[in-house]
Parts: structure tokens; sequence; C-alpha cells
């Protein structure tokens, strides 16, 4: 049988708890399974590999891991307060589980794998995130904002508004460390924090609300708040804290599945290695990306990542894109109306919202017509 360059791709939804009930029903024509939709794989990663319609996976197609996992993710709820290591924390952490005896699929296991996980996002609809570190002077505004509202914990707030002074780097550790401490903290505020005054009192009320006298809420007031617009991405390198609040995007990442979780989440919490994997100085750098237009209907996300990029098309009956070259194997992903992808060897695939597909750099030139926006996920 001729090999096929261009090859339709599928996969279920993942059912972790945050995940939204209908989001990708609703926007990506989905079945709805009555249970929470959390993210969708395309890859070859072994923990959720897609597969042609035939029942092939993508890594028998292959023959060989594909160098990134692009993602529908749909979050209803706050995900873990979270960071992804490095290659080189990657392999001393891996190795070191492996030494400990632990399986992969262990819950008290957070390294899957040897590689790197840097991520980026792409909203679909709005999306709220937080990532990266806030400036200094803004982390004590809110801590002393919520002075008002604590009597029997005072000491525990002074002295994190105190570490903001002498030496604001040490806050995430000092939460963790003295995690005993801080949950009385957040204990009291969660009785008290009635009528949140600022959106940094909101957000604090709405994450105990959720997760109670969890640390995690914390932490989530030193980092930095985004409302992507449908279109806008983010990038979260390696070491950065962060965790996705609500809406739907598009996720391109290393093919990893390594977390290392501070909290806000019923699963493997391991702070001492969080901080091991904490990079401050990136995460100091933490904005908004926006694509780089190219020509009519085809854009680029900058500075994604060494080892793959992201492209974003949009094509009518008034704007088709010819003879495009890709620098490397692909999967193409429709996120409205409807998508034809072909290439000069004549193999064509129609995709329709939520759909993906395949794509082999062994062909020359592509082209992308129909009516509809997608995203284009290439290996380098």
């Amino acid at each position: 049988m001729e090999k096929q360059l261009i090859v339709k791709i599928e996969n279920q939804a993942r059912d972790y708890a945050w995940g939204s009930t209908e989001l990708l029903s609703q926007e990506l024509g989905f079945e709805a399974t009555g249970r929470p939709m959390a993210e969708v794989w395309f890859g070859t990663h072994p923990g959720s590999p897609a597969k042609t319609i035939d029942g092939l996976s993508l890594a028998e197609l292959r023959e060989k891991p594909l160098g990134f996992l692009l993602k529908f993710l749909a979050a209803a709820l706050p995900l873990s307060i979270q960071v992804h290591p490095s290659k080189l924390k990657a392999v001393e952490g891996f190795a070191r589980e492996n030494a400990a005896g632990l399986a992969l699929d262990d819950p008290n296991r957070s390294y899957k794998d040897e590689n790197p996980k840097n991520e980026s996002l792409v909203a679909i609809t709005e999306f709220e995130i937080l990532a990266g570190i806030l400036p200094t002077p803004q982390v004590r505004a809110t801590l002393e904002s919520l002075t008002s509202l604590v009597s029997e914990n005072t000491e525990a707030l002074g002295r994190l508004i105190a570490i903001c002074e002498t030496n604001p780097d040490e806050l995430f550790r000092e939460v963790l460390e003295g995690a005993a401490e801080y949950v009385a903290l957040l204990a009291e505020l969660e009785q008290n924090l009635i009528n949140p005054a600022t959106p940094e009192q909101k957000l604090l009320f709405e994450i105990v609300q959720r997760f109670g006298a969890d640390t995690g809420a914390l932490l989530a007031l030193f980092m930095r708040h985004f409302v992507l617009q449908p279109g806008e991405g983010i990038v979260v390198p390696p070491g950065t804290p962060h965790s996705y609040l609500r809406g739907l995007g598009l996720e391109i990442q290393d093919n990893s599945d390594n977390v290392l979780r501070a909290g806000l989440t019923p699963k493997l919490i391991d702070g001492a290695e969080f901080l091991n994997v904490l990079d401050l100085e990136v995460a100091k750098s933490c904005e908004v990306v926006r694509p780089k237009t190219l020509a009519r209907g085809l854009a680029v996300y900058p500075a994604i990542s060494e080892d793959y990029c992201l492209h974003r098309v949009e094509v009518s009956s008034q704007n088709l894109l010819a003879d495009i070259a890709l620098p490397g194997d692909s999967i193409v992903v429709c996120i409205s109306g409807e998508l034809a992808v072909g290439n000069s060897l004549g193999e064509r695939a129609v995709l329709r919202r939520g759909e993906a597909a395949y794509v082999s750099a062994e062909a020359n030139f592509f082209s992308f017509t129909g009516s509809g926006v997608g995203f284009i996920g290439s290996e380098l």
C-alpha cells in the first residue's frame, strides 16, 4: 500500500477533574460525555497517542516519536500550581525515581520521561491563566490589602510582607516550607473574605471557595494574571510557575508529561522538587505573545521553541494559501469552519472544527483551502 503523507487522526478527551463538560462540545463539536473533558492530545506520547481513523497509532504510523505534542485544553476549574523541568532536571529526576523503584504509573511519581517541558498556549476562547511572577511592589500591596481581614494570624501575614522587602525571591519557599502556619492564615481569610474589594482578593476568594485553605492560594497571589483574547498566546518555559484557570485553548509543548505541583490539586504535591525546578529569573519575563503575519491568512507565533513552531491559518473563498513549505512533520487542527489540506503529490484531507491531521513533510509543498481557521504545529 502506498504511503499516505496526509492522514486524519483522532483521540478521546481525557477526563481530568478540572476539565469543562461543555467547551469541547460547544466550541469544537466533540460529542459530550457528561463527564469533564479536559484535554485531547494529538501526538505520539504514550500517555495518550493519537490514532488514525483505522485505529493505527500515530507512533506506529511514523515509526518514531513526534517532536512535540499538540493539545486542545478545556478548563472549567483551576489547574494545579505547577512548573515543568528543564532537560537537565528531567534527566536527573527521571533517573532518581527509576532508582527508587517507582513505576511509571505510580501516583507518587513526578517524572514520567527524560524530556524537558516547554509549553505555549493560544486562546481559542477567552482564557485566564496565572503565569510567571509579579513585581514585588504589587505582591506587597496585595498582601497589605489583606491585613484588615486577619486578626489571629497577623504574624504569618506580616512575615510575608517583610520578605517582600528583604528577600522577595524566597516567597515561594517560605509558603511551601512553612505550610502549616499559612494554612491557618488561609483558613482565617477564607472565613473573613466575604466581599473581595480588589481583583487579587476576588481571585483569592474564588480559589479558597474551591480549594479551601490550600497554600497554593497564596502562591497564586505572587503570580501574574493574564486574560488572553482569542488568538493571543503565552509561552511558559521550563521553571515558570503557572496555573490555567478557565477557558479553551490550543497547547503546543515538548513531548513530555513531567509536572511538579505545589498546590490546588488532589494529585501528588512535591514542594521540595517544585522549588528545585522553579526558575524565578525566567518567570519574571512571562508575556503575552501575538502572531506575526507572514502572508494574508498565514501567521507564526514567535519565540515558541527551538524544536517546533506554531502557525495560524485562515482561509476563505477569497483567500487561499498555496505552495506553502512546512519546516517539518506537522499536525494540523481546525477550530472553525472547514479547512482542506493538500500537498504537491495530490493528497487532500478536509478538516472540520475539532478535527486534526498528521502531515508528513516528505511532500515539498502544501495548500490550505476552504473557509475556516486552523493551526499547524511543526517540527523544526
